[in-house]
């Protein structure tokens, strides 16, 4: 179930639709499609409360190489290679929980089950805040698989968890020419061979003063043909920070850098530096939540901080943003160290299922002020 049906959420919400239709019941307040309140059914208590759930429903656009499984993804180029689907899953496990015991949660409190498209690339998160998803929440969470650690640890922190992400493209204008006369041309590529090495210094010189980012500028495109001397040459990368403030900082000397060595060579600098998702700031009191119950549902021990933060990015920094919250991650490896995301080999482990959906009814419990099975 977790890779064969949630494939739908990416392509096929109306699917998607009629299956949380068929968990909750037609009585349940499903909005927008991908949005869903489970409200209590018992006698009204103290203040009206509401906490938000989030899933992650989309895919990569990736090819699966599991060719062993029977599930695998039947679409080229489009695959479940970060777990997303694993998310709807427990989240969804979580709810069904939940419904079990809605008569023992007043009618003022409930839980509102998020379940948002595209988070890989284009940012539903924004979208759907824009949209009032978050109108009426106290808290909101959301978590994220993790198959470096094994089933059965979490880690969550408050502040910085996931990195701010920022993409650089540059573009390095010249003349291009023949090869047989390179003196009539300005040649693009040293300017941008002269950035790259300047640039490894650059990196160099902020991580001797301790500050926590990461910045690889991996694409170099020039030229076509062998005896051609290219017009221009595109240089990317990304910029991964945990203060948007040091962001602008590093950036705007990267700029300066570039140009100066592309005047030097005569030639001209375009560039763009786009800040594709802030960095996920967990709230203290959220995060602080999520820890004690993690010590009493997992173990004390195997609630962790450290390595957080992580230099990945999620789209879940919006919610934050707006209200108070925490970002947590759940091992799902068989063993520490148990392959990557965004490998096309990835295969969800679904003994996380079980774990995850009675974590989010421990969740429910808590911050609802409720006792539950």
């Amino acid at each position: 179930i977790c890779y064969m049906v949630f494939y739908f959420f990416f392509f096929k919400q109306k699917t998607a639709y009629e299956m949380l239709r068929s968990l909750v019941g037609s009585e349940m307040c499903i909005r927008d499609r991908l949005i869903v309140d489970l409200m209590g059914k018992a006698a009204p208590v103290g203040e009206r409360r509401m906490i938000a759930f989030r899933a992650d429903t989309d895919a990569l656009n990736m090819t699966e190489l599991n060719d062993d499984l029977e599930y695998k993804s039947k679409n080229a180029n489009v695959a479940h290679m970060c777990g997303h689907d694993g998310h709807v899953t427990c989240l969804l496990g979580g709810a069904s929980l939940i419904l079990e015991q809605l008569d023992k949660i007043p009618s003022n409190k409930g839980v509102r089950l998020l379940f948002q498209p595209a988070e890989e690339r284009y940012g539903g998160a924004p979208v759907m805040i824009k949209e009032g998803c978050l109108d009426g929440i106290d808290e909101v969470y959301g978590f994220h698989n993790w198959p470096t650690f094994q089933i059965g640890k979490l880690l969550v922190k408050e502040g910085p968890v996931m990195s701010e992400v920022t993409v650089i493209d540059f573009k390095i204008i010249g003349q291009g020419g023949h090869g047989s006369e390179p003196e009539r041309a300005r040649d693009p590529l040293q300017p941008a061979i002269d950035i790259h090495v300047a640039f490894r210094d650059y990196v160099k010189g902020y991580k001797q003063k301790g500050i926590q980012f990461a910045c690889t500028l991996p694409v170099l495109k020039s030229g076509q043909i062998y005896n051609v001397i290219p017009d221009y040459v595109e240089m990317s990368g990304t910029l991964r920070t945990f203060d948007n403030k040091f962001t602008k900082e590093f950036v705007e000397g990267l700029e300066s850098l570039a140009k100066g060595i592309c005047q030097k060579y005569n030639c001209e600098l375009q560039h763009n530096f786009n800040t594709v998702y802030p960095a996920i700031i967990n709230r203290k009191a959220e995060a602080d939540h999520i820890k004690r119950l993690a010590q009493e549902f997992f173990g004390v021990e195997k609630t962790l901080s450290d390595p957080l933060p992580f230099y990945a990015s999620e789209d879940f920094s919006y919610y934050l943003i707006e209200k108070p919250g925490a970002f947590f991650f759940l091992g799902s490896g068989k063993q520490d160290n148990d392959g990557m995301l965004h490998n096309p080999r990835f295969n969800f482990n679904d003994e996380l299922i079980e774990s995850a959906s009675k974590f989010w009814l421990r969740v429910v419990e808590d911050r609802l002020d409720v006792k539950l099975n």
